[in-house]
C-alpha cells in the first residue's frame, strides 16, 4: 500500500466515523513516512476525532516545530488554537505569516491532485485571518483579509459573509446587508449569512426581520445557532440587578458610583467616535475619559461617566435566562476593566476574571 492510499483510507474512515479503522490506516502511513506533513496532519485530525483536542494542539505545535516551512501544519495549528482555546493572540501571528507568504507567491504544501487545492487553501487562510483580526478588534484588517478571499473565490458564500462581517464592524450597515444578500444568492442555506443579516437588522431597528433571520439560521444549523432569548425591558432590568449581586464586592462598590444605562443597540454616532469604530454589535460601552494611571495609583478611584448595556445585542448571544444573567455580569465586569485599562490577566490577578 502506498502512502497516498494509506492517507486516503484513513480519511475515508474518519469521514464515516470509523475511528479505529482510521487509527489503523494512520499507523500504516506512519510506518511508511512518519515525518511527512500530511501524515502529521492526519495524526492531529485523528486526535481531534477522538475528542483529544488538547493533545491535538500539542501534536500540532510539535509538527510545526519539526516542519516550520509547512504552511499546511501552521494553518492547522492556528485553527486549533482558535477552536480549542479561543486564543486569538496565539493564532494570529501564524496566520499573518501564512498570509505574507501567500502574498509573496509561495505555493502551499497541499497534497492531492485537485487543481483548486492551492486556491482553496489560500481562501481558508484569508478567511481564518479575517475572523482572527475581527476578534482582535481590527475591523480594517479583517476587511482587507476578506477582500483577498473574495478576490480568490468570488462565488464563495463564506467569503461574502466575512466581507459583510467586517463591513458591519466598521458600521457600514448597507454594505454589510449587500454582502449578506450576495452570500445567500450564492448559497441559500448559508446559516452564517442569515445570522449576520439578523445582526444588521437588529442595529437598523428592524427587530421582526432580525428575529426571522436568526430563526432561519437556527433552522439551517441548529448545532451552531439558536434563536436569541428575548426579555422585555423590565425583565432585563431585573436580571441586571441579579447580575450585580453576583459580581465581586469590589466591583459592586465601584459600580455604585456609575450610572448604568440600558439601550437596545448602540447609536452609530457614538461607536463611530473611535477610529476604527466600535462594532455596532458591541454588548456594552463606557463613556468618559479612561484614567492615565501613574505608578502606584489606585485605578478604582477613577470613574467613567456611565456604562451602557445593549439589551438586544446581549440577547443575541443567549439561549436562556441563566446565560443572559451571566453575560450581563461579564459585560459589566469587562467594561469596568476596559475603562481602567485592565486586561484579562489583570482582571484574573485581582480575582475578577
Amino acid at each position: 500500500m502506498s502512502l497516498a492510499d494509506a492517507i486516503d483510507e484513513a480519511y475515508e474512515a474518519l469521514y464515516s466515523d470509523r475511528l479505529p479503522a482510521a487509527r489503523e490506516a494512520l499507523a500504516r502511513a506512519q510506518r511508511l513516512d512518519p515525518a511527512h506533513p500530511e501524515v502529521r496532519l492526519l495524526a492531529i485530525e485523528v486526535l481531534e476525532a477522538g475528542d483529544e483536542a488538547e493533545e491535538a494542539v500539542v501534536a500540532a505545535e510539535q509538527a510545526v516545530a519539526a516542519l516550520p516551512k509547512s504552511m499546511l501544519l501552521r494553518l492547522k495549528l492556528a485553527t486549533l488554537l482558535l477552536d480549542v482555546y479561543d486564543d486569538v493572540p496565539g493564532a494570529r501571528p501564524h496566520l499573518e505569516e501564512l498570509a505574507g507568504r501567500l502574498d509573496k507567491g509561495e505555493a502551499p504544501d497541499v497534497g492531492g491532485d485537485e487543481e483548486d487545492a492551492p486556491r482553496d487553501f489560500a481562501v481558508e487562510v484569508w478567511l481564518t485571518l479575517a475572523d482572527a483580526r475581527g476578534s482582535d478588534h481590527d475591523p480594517k484588517g479583517a476587511l482587507a483579509a476578506a477582500e483577498h478571499a473574495v478576490k480568490l473565490a468570488p462565488k464563495d458564500a463564506a467569503a461574502r459573509v466575512a466581507l459583510g462581517s467586517a463591513r458591519f464592524d466598521l458600521c457600514q450597515l448597507d454594505e454589510a446587508e449587500k454582502c449578506v444578500a450576495q452570500a445567500i444568492d450564492r448559497d441559500p442555506r448559508c446559516a452564517d449569512a442569515f445570522w449576520l443579516r439578523g445582526r444588521v437588522l437588529t442595529v437598523k431597528g428592524d427587530h421582526v426581520g432580525a428575529d426571522k433571520a436568526f430563526a432561519r439560521a437556527a433552522q439551517i444549523d441548529p448545532v451552531r445557532f439558536a434563536v436569541p432569548f428575548r426579555v422585555d425591558e423590565d425583565a432585563f432590568a431585573a436580571l441586571m440587578e441579579e447580575s450585580l449581586e453576583e459580581l465581586p464586592a469590589q466591583v459592586r462598590d465601584y459600580l455604585k458610583n456609575i450610572a448604568l444605562v440600558v439601550e437596545d443597540v448602540p447609536e452609530l454616532a457614538a461607536v463611530q467616535k473611535n477610529d476604527p469604530p466600535l462594532s455596532p454589535g458591541s454588548l456594552g460601552l463606557f463613556e468618559g475619559t479612561p484614567p492615565s494611571l501613574a505608578p502606584g495609583d489606585d485605578p478604582w478611584s477613577h470613574f467613567p461617566t456611565r456604562i451602557t448595556l445593549f439589551r438586544r445585542n446581549i440577547e443575541i448571544s443567549c439561549v436562556d435566562q441563566d446565560e443572559l444573567r451571566d453575560l450581563v455580569s461579564s459585560t459589566l465586569l469587562h467594561e469596568v476593566g476596559h475603562y481602567l485599562g485592565l486586561d484579562e490577566e489583570d482582571l484574573d490577578e485581582r480575582g475578577l476574571g
